[in-house]
């Protein structure tokens, strides 16, 4: 994928090889432990038992290896919560396992403060914030998928929902690392599922 191209199609984990994903891993276990500053591309190979150059081996760049440890710390919850989702009937119940997941997912504090240690960086370098907008994308479009079943990704007013559910899930993880005593995450998921039963179709009622 070229820099600033919109990934629109396709799972952005799918075609990472046994090793690289062993990369990705060595790179969330250093960022626990150090922080961004530890994700150097030695550091990466020598935690995961690799050769030195095999970041840009597997990945071409240090922007698109940073891009696919950021995709790793909410993939899989996300893929399987929009899984579950499109297994239900659409209408109410589809809108509640939706935001259910949301809700789980941000109970991973742990991914959360590590993407939030990783975020300045991704603002201060063009080619990552680059491919990490193009992840977000992806990212709007399975949610718009989750809400509205196959070609919804096209449909803007599914899209415009997709991106404040985004916003959303991220903004409240960092209210909770901020303040985790004093945020009440259930309130506000149930506000939001009630707005979505309100601007879906065949959900309100």
């Amino acid at each position: 994928m070229t820099t600033g191209q919109h990934r629109t199609s396709g799972d952005p984990s799918a075609q990472l090889s046994p090793t690289a994903r062993r990369l990705v891993t060595a790179a969330r276990m250093l960022l626990a432990r150090g922080g961004f500053e530890a994700l150097t591309v030695e550091g990466v190979a020598a935690e995961a038992g690799a050769y030195r150059d095999s970041v840009r081996y597997y990945f071409g760049s240090k922007a698109a290896f940073i891009a696919a440890v950021v995709d790793s710390l909410a993939h899989d919850q996300s893929m399987a919560a929009v899984a579950e989702t499109l297994a239900q009937p659409a209408g109410e119940e589809r809108v509640h396992t939706l935001v259910a997941g949301d809700r789980r997912l941000v109970d991973d504090r742990d991914s959360f403060r590590d993407f939030f240690a990783i975020f300045p960086h991704v603002l201060l370098d063009e080619e990552l914030r680059a491919r990490v907008a193009s992840l977000y994308d992806w990212y709007r479009d399975l949610y718009a998928g989750g809400m509205g079943g196959a070609g919804a990704e096209g449909d803007a007013r599914l899209r415009g929902l997709a991106s404040l559910m985004v916003a959303m899930t991220d903004g409240l993880a960092l209210q909770k690392l901020l303040d985790p005593d004093g945020v009440d995450l259930e309130p506000l998921f149930g506000l939001w599922e009630e707005i979505l039963r309100r601007e879906l179709p065949g959900t309100a009622g």
